[in-house]
């Protein structure tokens, strides 16, 4: 076993030269116990009133403010506070220890399938595996409004959680910045040698914090994956019965400060609670009566494989 000293010798060997490493390692090791301490009271996303949430991964309130109009997406947009500033926190906090048997999640993330208990929901409907478009290394908007839409009739006495992957990267609009050229798990089920991932192509916020893109770059590219994504948000807010919102389960730093700390932010690191990784649209509106829910016994899922649930998170940028 590698002994605490050598590791970090490591570590500083590898990375010591390395601003982007020093800086995550200090929002880790101490902005993010900080804003643990100092954190405010969040209402849980089931608290809030909703038959349909549908979840826009990885999206600012600014991003949605700017790219939604009133002719874009029926209905009221405001803001809330996230409970978490990555996924795995976001569901953490909001269900993490409960169970929600009048709730079906439909995901094209796969930490619904790995962060989440067993049996926590009524059904959850796994889009990531069927539905991966191998091509874009992601779940398409259009394949996520397939299988929602499937999901609704064949629960219509439950609530529904639909979690897009869009906005969060890869960015597969008009505008698109860092797409990744090599897929570790392709070249594996090919036989061949994997590719290192130091050698790997930066994610769009790697890119600015490194100096190499601009904000206005990413920020183009940004919108404009979430623009791909308004087509599908608009046909099921006029489809779904019931109340929908659409929100976020958190946001992206693009070189904000941690404040109270001199750091910028690129990203979405776990803890980090600024405005720009927690601030999250809520947009509602109802389409005709309100559904009648019921709640049920859970309906038996397949487990899935860590392996398999990981490939996936490695092409969303989430493990490397």
């Amino acid at each position: 076993m590698i002994s605490k000293s050598r590791y970090i010798i490591g570590e500083l060997r590898n990375h010591g030269l390395d601003s982007y490493w020093w800086r995550q390692r200090f929002l880790d090791r101490i902005a993010r116990p900080y804003f643990q301490r100092t954190g405010s009271q969040r209402t849980p996303i089931y608290e809030e009133d909703w038959d349909n949430l549908i979840i826009l991964d990885a999206c600012r309130y600014d991003l949605f403010n700017e790219a939604v109009g009133p002719d874009d997406l029926p209905g009221e947009s405001s803001d809330r506070l996230s409970l978490g500033s990555a996924t795995p926190e976001y569901l953490a906090a909001n269900f993490s220890g409960k169970t929600f048997h009048d709730i079906v999640y439909v995901t094209a993330n796969p930490y619904v399938n790995t962060n989440l208990e067993h049996g926590m929901f009524h059904d959850v409907v796994s889009v990531w595996k069927e539905g991966w478009n191998e091509d874009l290394q992601v779940v398409t908007p259009e394949s996520m409004l397939e299988q929602t839409r499937a999901a609704a009739e064949t629960y219509p006495n439950k609530r529904l959680i639909a979690h897009f992957t869009q906005p969060h990267v890869p960015f597969i609009g008009e505008e698109r910045l860092g797409q990744r050229k090599v897929s570790n798990i392709r070249r594996r089920a090919a036989g061949k040698e994997r590719v290192d991932k130091s050698d790997r192509e930066p994610t769009p916020f790697e890119m600015l914090a490194r100096g190499e893109v601009s904000k206005s770059e990413v920020w183009t590219a940004y919108i404009s994956n979430l623009e791909r994504v308004l087509p599908s948000i608009n046909t099921l807010l006029k489809e779904l019965d019931g109340m929908t919102a659409v929100s976020s389960d958190h946001g992206n730093g693009l070189g904000e400060f941690a404040t109270p700390f001199p750091v910028r932010v690129y990203g979405h690191p776990v803890g980090i609670h600024t405005s720009a990784l927690t601030r999250v649209p809520w947009h509602v509106y109802q389409n005709g009566n309100r559904r009648e829910i019921e709640a049920e016994s859970p309906i038996r899922q397949d487990i899935s494989s860590h392996d398999d649930v990981n490939n996936r998170l490695r092409m969303l940028g989430y493990k490397e």
